[in-house]
């Protein structure tokens, strides 16, 4: 019984990671089927959003859009989850993400889906946030098996002639026929909405649900700031809920830096990292609005919830990690083993000693037990006086 207890306290031990307590949380392939394969299987504990876990509230989105792209790459399923729930490790403090030679790849594969969903753009600016792993000091895998080849290279627009201006003056000729056109088609579906006057940015940001990212002079990506799709889900929820119109989630992304006229510069991934746990009673982080990453046409795509059932990949970081669990594994499995023949050696010293103690006390000269004399076995003690005589006279006893 005691093996057993030691057993099953070992395979307990085993199979509770106890270094990401607090910090990361698996992920959950009932809520989230698309990223059940993924090349991970950990991501942030994410707070939950109003009654809502994190993981059930981006489930829409992720599962459309890895769905979405999955016959044009077989990277989706690893950008997309990337996207809405990063990779979690207890060797890092921020997400591991997929190298820049990984986005890209997805980008250049999709490259006619995305922009026919608007994401495009979107994409190309994730994909300028990751680092390369040709930088020894990179962060980052590659899905196992994964295979780089050339890319076409990326572009985006000017934001300062092409998606300010179609979104604050309302020129539109700027813009390539077929983004205008979608836009057009977009703005048009909201008009119901748009005539309750119910928030004057709700036409601002419904364009740069189409504009952007886009990159400034300097160098910086621009995207729609969060505070914007708050402002206009708050005063326009239930004007859109009435009409029946569909429109992109706020999802929590990281703290925005407002460069104005509501675009906020694209510094980091696009999902708010939650602080570490010991620092989370200290510096609490309240969720920000999301980034747009669809149109409302978007959300009414084929959603297919069949998970992706290839092999999970491996990388650089997985690897260390399944090394040192491993070698931590093993010094469990031998601690409890040592721990087992200590106890056993000591259950048997302690036998031991009682039997010598009992077979020392039936030898002593007040009480002897089983002796035989001329055939006849008797007992020496208190209680057999009347055998005293005859021992004397046979002088010898046995014992």
């Amino acid at each position: 019984m005691f093996l057993s207890f030691l057993v099953l306290n070992g395979v307990l031990f085993l199979t509770t990671d106890f270094t990401f307590a607090g910090k990361c949380r698996q992920i959950n392939s009932s809520v989230l089927a698309a990223c059940a394969n993924v090349d991970y299987s950990y991501t942030a504990n994410f707070s939950d959003i109003g009654q809502t876990s994190y993981q059930e509230y981006v489930s829409s989105e992720v599962t459309l859009f890895a769905n979405r792209f999955s016959s044009c790459s077989p990277l989706s399923k690893t950008i997309v989850c990337s996207r809405y729930v990063p990779k979690c490790s207890e060797r890092f403090e921020q997400p591991v993400l997929p190298c820049r030679e990984v986005c890209e790849q997805f980008v250049n594969d999709c490259d006619k889906a995305l922009k026919d969903s608007g994401l495009y753009k979107r994409y190309v600016a994730y994909c300028r946030l990751l680092s390369s792993d040709e930088d020894i000091t990179a962060n980052c895998f590659k899905p196992d098996g994964f295979v780089s080849r050339t890319t076409k290279e990326t572009t985006l627009p000017n934001c300062e002639t092409v998606s300010q201006p179609a979104c604050l003056e309302d020129n539109l000729s700027g813009l390539e026929n077929t983004t205008r056109t979608r836009l057009q088609s977009w703005l048009k579906s909201l008009e119901p909405v748009l005539n309750t006057s119910c928030s004057v940015n709700l036409k601002k940001f419904a364009c740069f649900v189409e504009t952007v990212p886009c990159i400034t002079n300097v160098g910086s990506t621009l995207d729609s700031c969060q505070s914007l799709c708050e402002e206009v889900r708050l005063n326009c929820g239930k004007d859109l809920k009435m009409h029946n119109i569909s429109f992109p989630q706020c999802i929590p992304n990281y703290p925005e830096v407002d460069v104005g006229n509501g675009l906020c510069s694209l510094t980091h991934w696009p999902v708010s990292w939650p602080p570490p746990p010991a620092k989370m009673k200290q510096n609490p982080v309240t969720p920000r609005t999301p980034q747009v990453m669809s149109k409302a046409g978007d959300n009414q795509g084929q959603q297919n919830n069949t998970p992706d059932k290839s092999d999970p990949g491996g990388n650089k970081q997985t690897k260390s990690k399944t090394l040192s669990s491993g070698v931590l594994a093993a010094a469990v499995v031998g601690f409890l083993i040592i721990l087992f023949l200590v106890i056993l050696l000591l259950h048997l010293a302690i036998k031991k000693l009682r039997k010598n103690t009992k077979a020392h006390k039936r030898g002593s000269a007040k009480y002897v037990n089983d002796s035989n004399i001329d055939g006849k076995a008797v007992t020496i003690g208190s209680r057999n006086k009347g055998y005293e005589d005859e021992i004397g006279q046979s002088e010898s006893a046995l014992y």
